[in-house]
């Protein structure tokens, strides 16, 4: 989940325009990482309109995935042990094997050599939850664009490129529960670039 300081810092860590910054910040000058879901959700919808219709789509995506949450502490150990544990398989050989990490989502290699994460999905009443904390459970009657998941991406991508050996780009994020009313899951391409 995007931290609001994280984010905040973001902002300006990847040069994004003062005016932008203001008016996405404008009535959350005091908002952080305890203000409650919905506020945060606004925020962060608030957020990716803006950015959606002011910042660059490649910029705009590379502060999502830098927001990206749970690249440390246990879940990078076990990358890295899964990494070391595996270095002698093919990346074909890995993907199989990911799809028994918990939380690592499900990876397909696809024929073009892209890999299709059908990323961790929540399941309630129906539909599918966004894993993020700033949304899972939320009932709005607003969507949030699915770029928002980049964040979520940019989890993944740090996590496979350890466990893989490779380096990744993020090529798409193909659905969300949060601009489909939770009728689709989080699925994101990535290709190797290395």
């Amino acid at each position: 989940m995007p931290s609001i300081e994280k984010f905040k810092e973001s902002l300006s860590l990847f040069r994004i325009d003062d005016n932008v910054i203001a008016q996405i910040n404008e009535g959350y000058s005091n908002i952080d990482n305890k203000a409650p879901q919905k506020v945060r959700y606004a925020y962060f919808k608030r957020a990716l309109d803006i950015m959606e219709t002011q910042v660059d789509y490649e910029k705009l995506k590379e502060v999502f995935e830098w927001n990206a949450c749970c690249k440390g502490g246990v879940r990078a150990m076990a990358s890295n042990t899964f990494a070391k544990e595996n270095e002698y398989l093919s990346i074909d050989e890995r993907i199989e094997k990911i799809k028994y990490v918990s939380n690592m989502g499900s990876p397909v290699r696809n024929q073009d050599g892209t890999i299709t994460v059908n990323a961790v999905s929540y399941w309630r009443d129906g539909r599918f939850l966004c894993a993020c904390s700033n949304c899972n459970g939320l009932n709005l009657d607003y969507k949030m664009s699915k770029n928002y998941c980049f964040c979520c991406a940019g989890h993944f991508k740090h996590h496979y490129e350890i466990m893989l050996g490779v380096a990744l780009k993020t090529l798409e994020i193909i659905s969300s529960p949060l601009d489909s009313d939770g009728k689709n899951p989080c699925i994101i391409k990535f290709a190797i670039s290395n």
